[in-house]
Parts: structure tokens; C-alpha cells; sequence
């Protein structure tokens, strides 16, 4: 029974007793409303999740609603302004669900093994969830299934929205019978891909659509079309859905539609139509959005340079610990572009951005230890940061750790 429904039989007794029944009557009175209030209450269920609060879903999680533990997940998962953001907890919610058999928590849970986001990256137990829960008809299971396939097949839709590269295969020593039986093999699970995604959007899925929008980009499965990418682009982007987890695909696909202005990609080349959808992007609280806002202002794509606005942007995605952005704005510090120089705050932003595995705060960082700018010159700790960017096969990193293993030599 729904815990507000408990306090209003409670409110119901008291009523009766105050009307002055006897001890007798009272009693009877208290069974009859008890029989009368269970009766209408007990089966009736909650038609919005959403605008319980995080305590009032604990509380029907705990009496084993499973659709109130799968809102604590989101909640959990994506955070809100009185929910901290907790992977651990979500996953914990969402395996509860799954055990369940609520498939939406099943899908839940394979996107953290398919991201490695709270759990190590499995992309065989992602396949597993998300193949459970698709045969048991969740949609969105379909879109995670084909992001599986494309993750064990080798494709990669890369940050910054305009390359898709293709791992090389591991043997390339494979003899044509081989070679024609991968191609076979690659092509099947191409289709099975296209009709996952297919099947997903049709019905309406928002994920489904910005993901089908990439593989008409990138003509993977597909003839290359970028009017049909843009299409369903268009279609995730245009989304009324405000449900937390379609928050992500529509900004994207908005982002998306951004880069193709900025590149003329299957439409004339436009970057004040683009700086528009990265804007909505930013508004709906997109990092990547308002990094790519930053660039065309630091860089005076299609607008005038500003530097002010660009750190504007940089640091919005800096507040949400966006990696490439934290970059930036010690990028901009150090060389007192928009701001006073700030050596300082340059190895702040810098050491928060290497602190997520961003190569190229790694090498910034070397670069500042090396030569004593805005902390202690320290050649050990600069090979430290050379090295970590060289692991990543950071370009030109491994050249940096060649000249300070030399000046330590040299120094010794």
C-alpha cells in the first residue's frame, strides 16, 4: 500500500472518533473504513513516476516497484539539481529491476557494460542484457544491441562527429577464403545492425533515429546519404520527449546537424545555422555543445574572434567536467587570450582535464613541469606527463619524452 494512502486511512479514524461513536461503534467503524479503504486503494498504481520525489519512489522501490526503481536509476544515473549524479547507486537500482523483469532496467544496466560507465566495459554482457531485453520487446534495447554490434565489429563514431574509423583487422595474414567469410560475416551483421536500428525508429525511438542518422553519414551499412541523415537527425532533434534519458540523443542529433553546416556536409556550408543547434545543445545542457561554441568563437568560424565569448562557452563545459573544455580555458590562461596570463590557473584547469586520460592536457602539462611555468620546473614529474600522453599514442609525446629523459641525463 502507498504510504500517503496509509496516512489517510489514519486520517479516516480519527474523523470517526471524533464524531463521538462508542467504544463499540468505533471499532466496528475502524474495520469497516479499513475494508473500504483497502478496497479502493490497495490496486490503484501510480500514473506519473515523474513527479514523485526521489524519497517517495525509495519508498515504492523498497516495496518492490519496479518502475520506481528504475526512476531512482535515471535520477541516479544522469543526476538533478537534488540528486547527485552516482553510477554505482543507479546500477544498483537497475540490476534490482532487471532481477525483476523489468527489461527497461535490463537496457539500463547493458548501456554501462557497453560504455564502461561504472562497471568494466563488457561488451559481451552488454550483447546478453541487450538481447533479453529485446526479445522481450523493449525498444531501446534494439538501439543497444546495434551499438553493441557496432562496437565488437570495430566501428567507432568519434567525438567530434565527422570521422568513422574502422579498426584493422587483427590478422592480415588471412588467406581470400578467410577474407571472404569475414566480409560475409561483417555484411550479415551490418544488415542485422540496420534492421535493429530500423525497427527502433520506426517505432518512434529517439535514440533510434540520431543513430540511423550516423550510419547514413557514414554510409555504414548503408549508401552514404547525408539528406537522410540529416532527415533523422532532424526527426531525434525535434523531440518533445523530456524524459531524462532522450535528454543525450537529442542534443547529439542537434550537434550533429551543427557539424554538417559547419563542414557543408550534404547542405551549404552555414556556421551561424550551426552555432543555432549547438545554442539549443548548450541550453539543454550539452558540454560537447558549448565546447563547439567556444571553438567557433576562439577560432572565428563564421562569426567575429572573441575570446571572451569563447571562454564563456569553455567554461560552461568546464562545470560539467568536460575534458576538452578544461583544456581550453588553461589554454586560454596560459596565453592571455580574453583573460589576464595565468600560469596558475593554466596547471589547474590543465591538471583537471589530464586527470581524465585528455592527452593533450598530459602534454600541456609536461610542456608547464619542463619549464618551470606557473609551478616548480620539475623534469621528473614532465616525463610523468610526456609518458601517460605517449601510453594514448599521443602524437609527438613520445619525441618530448626522447628531449627530457636527455635533459635529466644531462641534468644528473
Amino acid at each position: 500500500m502507498n504510504f500517503r494512502f496509509k496516512l489517510f486511512l489514519i486520517a479516516s479514524l480519527s474523523a470517526s472518533l471524533l464524531m463521538g461513536c462508542s467504544k463499540g461503534e468505533e471499532e466496528q467503524a475502524a474495520i469497516d473504513n479499513d475494508t473500504k479503504e483497502q478496497v479502493a486503494f490497495d490496486d490503484v498504481k501510480v500514473k506519473d513516476y515523474g513527479v514523485l520525489t526521489y524519497s517517495e519512489l525509495e519508498v515504492l522501490a523498497y516495496e518492490d516497484d519496479t518502475k520506481a526503481q528504475v526512476m531512482l536509476g535515471r535520477m541516479l544515473e544522469y543526476g538533478t539539481e537534488e540528486v547527485k549524479q552516482d553510477f554505482t547507486e543507479a546500477i544498483s537500482w537497475y540490476k534490482m529491476a532487471s532481477d525483476s523483469g523489468n527489461y527497461e532496467g535490463t537496457t539500463a544496466l547493458g548501456y554501462f557494460y557497453l560504455t564502461g560507465t561504472g562497471v568494466a566495459k563488457d561488451l559481451d554482457r552488454a550483447q546478453e542484457l541487450f538481447t533479453l531485453a529485446s526479445d522481450n520487446n523493449n525498444i531501446n534495447a534494439k538501439v543497444g544491441l546495434a551499438r553493441t554490434l557496432l562496437a565488437k565489429g570495430g566501428y567507432q563514431f568519434t567525438e567530434d562527429e565527422t570521422e568513422l574509423s574502422e579498426e584493422e583487422e587483427s590478422d592480415s595474414n588471412e588467406n581470400a577464403e578467410e577474407s571472404e567469410n569475414a566480409e560475409e560475416s561483417e555484411n550479415a551483421e551490418l544488415e542485422q545492425i540496420v534492421d535493429l536500428l530500423n525497427q527502433a525508429q520506426k517505432a518512434g525511438d529517439v535514440d533510434a533515429n540520431y543513430y540511423y542518422g550516423k550510419l547514413y553519414q557514414y554510409g555504414v551499412g548503408v549508401a552514404r546519404d547525408y539528406k537522410k541523415a540529416y532527415a533523422y537527425y532532424s526527426k531525434a532533434a525535434s523531440s518533445t520527449s523530456t524524459a531524462i534519458e532522450d535528454r543525450d540523443a537529442i542534443n547529439l542529433s542537434n550537434i550533429a546537424i551543427g557539424v554538417m553546416y559547419v563542414k557543408g556536409l550534404g547542405v551549404e556550408e552555414n556556421p551561424k545555422t550551426a552555432l543555432g543547434y549547438f545554442n539549443t545543445a548548450s541550453e539543454n545542457g550539452s558540454a560537447l555543445a558549448s565546447y563547439y561554441i567556444g571553438q567557433i568563437y576562439e577560432n572565428a568560424i563564421g562569426v567575429d574572434k572573441d575570446y571572451e565569448q569563447a571562454m564563456e562557452y569553455y567554461l560552461k563545459a568546464a562545470d560539467m567536467d568536460y575534458a576538452p573544455a578544461l583544456n581550453q580555458v588553461g589554454y586560454l590562461y596560459y596565453n592571455g587570450y580574453g583573460v589576464d596570463v595565468d600560469f596558475a590557473s593554466a596547471v589547474y584547469y590543465q591538471k583537471l582535464a589530464a586527470l581524465q586520460g585528455y592527452a593533450i592536457a598530459q602534454v600541456n602539462l609536461g610542456f608547464l613541469y619542463e619549464n618551470g611555468y606557473g609551478v616548480e620546473r620539475n623534469l621528473e614529474t614532465a616525463l610523468s606527463y610526456y609518458e601517460m600522453a605517449a601510453d594514448s599514442g599521443y602524437e609527438g609525446a613520445m619525441e618530448a619524452v626522447v628531449r627530457v629523459k636527455a635533459q635529466i641525463n644531462e641534468e644528473t
